[in-house]
């Protein structure tokens, strides 16, 4: 007779044999570990998963300023348009050989006809370069101005201008993009922040210019100063300045955005030309030379000016200058010639130049010169053709420059020492490309008959490099 287990005992065996279970479970997985460090694993590495993306080539394009702008219709009336006082001239090239043209349409307060300058993109990002001039000869609007084609932005800083009686300042606001560009305008005088209706929320449409007079936001205001910034599409912000003289033009002028804050703004080829001559007469307070400063924010600075020629002239000027207020510091007593201006400051400043010049005609041109920023690299200008141009090389670094300037199969060396600037005579309406500028700051001024001008050098903007992108 078979004797069935009692409940005790298979309890006891499900025990055992779970156990048993258990046993060889543990004894697998220590031989499976013991296994695994007896194994080679030096060539096992983590990689985690990721995809390389290429962004596509993408079309250059730069804004160039425009022809020069007076506050009335052809006729002398509707005060409240901008009309355009002839034609700007403009050299441009690019990386690929070919340059597009184009140009954005006016909004009802009319515009300055400016030309949008396009490279293709091909396989690669192209780049491309521009620059224009004018001389104008009106009854209200006359004298020499240059600006160069730049690149969209998202913030400008204007350091020129004047609302004072008889000077017209108009604010530029092209958007070359394809979709609003939202603007809003922060005006700075002597006094400080103007605060006034209008200055927020312009709306700019795609691909047009809108023209602002500052006027309609400060009267009276000789030393003004302007912050730019836009959502939505970029812009290329300029001011235009001309100025009556009694009942004479007494010079125009593009204001173009100075560099971005910074304690060291670098302002080169300032043209001081019988700048006492030009003072002669009457309302002339405002021809004589100034450097312009301004000081975000609410710190004061202490400023040191240094006037350089390329001959290894120049002089020092200290200076301070109250946060939130534009201050001009005179320059008076400089011989004349091309200079930098090199402004130090213990805070973040912007800063430009103004000058003034007789003319033959006996009247006086002024021109504008915006700080010029740092160049990264190999950069490519046109420099459009104009009385008397010349390229001025800074190089603020300790180490000696050799810069190569190469226009079709000519190509011309330029030295530049440390600590110096160089001035030389510059290929003009033609692509010219320039190597060993890397940490240099340049620019080209004119000097004519016609009055005086400049513009900086800006480096290409730079094309999007492949990244890698991680779930």
């Amino acid at each position: 007779m078979t004797q069935q287990p009692t409940n005790g005992q298979r309890n006891g065996r499900r025990w055992a044999v779970r156990g048993s279970a258990a046993l060889v479970a543990v004894l697998v997985a220590a031989g499976t570990i013991g296994a695994a460090h007896a194994a080679d694993l030096t060539g096992i590495t983590a990689r985690p998963a990721g995809r390389t993306v290429t962004p596509v080539p993408a079309d250059a394009s730069r804004v160039c300023a425009g022809g020069l702008l007076q506050l009335a219709d052809a006729s002398g009336a509707d005060a409240t348009t901008a009309s355009r006082v002839g034609h700007e001239t403009v050299a441009a090239a690019s990386t690929t050989g070919q340059v597009h043209r184009s140009t954005l349409a006016a909004a009802s307060s009319g515009g300055s006809d400016p030309t949008v300058v396009t490279a293709r993109a091909g396989r690669t990002t192209p780049t491309v370069a521009g620059s224009g001039i004018q001389e104008a000869d009106g009854d209200e609007v006359a004298g020499l101005a240059a600006a160069s084609c730049v690149d969209p932005s998202t913030s400008s800083w204007l350091v020129g201008g004047s609302t004072e009686t008889g000077r017209t300042s108009i604010v530029t606001l092209a958007n070359p993009t394809d979709v609003n560009a939202t603007v809003d305008l922060d005006v700075f005088t002597t006094t400080g922040k103007v605060s006034a209706p209008g200055t927020t929320g312009i709306v700019v449409a795609p691909n047009t210019q809108k023209v602002v007079p500052l006027a309609g936001f400060v009267s009276d205001a000789a030393s003004p100063v302007v912050h730019v910034t836009s959502s939505g599409g970029q812009i290329v912000a300029t001011m235009q300045e001309s100025i009556v003289r009694t009942l004479t033009p007494g010079g125009a002028d593009v204001v173009q955005a100075a560099a971005t804050p910074s304690r060291t703004q670098t302002i080169p080829g300032v043209v001081l030309r019988d700048t006492d001559g030009a003072q002669h007469g009457d309302d002339t307070a405002d021809a004589a030379p100034v450097v312009r400063v301004f000081v975000p924010g609410d710190a004061s600075a202490h400023l040191t000016m240094a006037l350089t020629t390329a001959d290894g002239g120049g002089t020092t000027v200290q200076a301070t200058a109250d946060g939130g207020v534009v201050t001009d510091v005179p320059l008076d007593d400089f011989a004349d010639g091309r200079y930098t201006v090199t402004v130090t400051a213990d805070v973040p400043i912007v800063a430009g130049a103004r000058t003034s010049t007789p003319t033959t005609d006996g009247r006086t041109d002024l021109g504008w010169f915006a700080s010029a920023p740092t160049l990264t690299g190999t950069t490519l200008v046109d420099v459009v053709d104009g009385p008397g141009a010349r390229l001025t090389l800074v190089n603020p670094t300790t180490s000696d420059a050799t810069v190569t300037m190469a226009a079709g199969g000519e190509r011309t060396t330029v030295t530049v020492a440390a600590g110096t600037t160089a001035d030389t005579t510059v290929p003009t309406s033609t692509a010219l490309t320039l190597r060993g500028v890397r940490g240099l700051v340049a620019g080209v001024s004119y000097a004519g008959d016609a009055g005086i001008a400049g513009f900086p050098l800006r480096p290409g903007a730079t094309a999007s490099t492949p990244i890698t992108v991680y779930p």
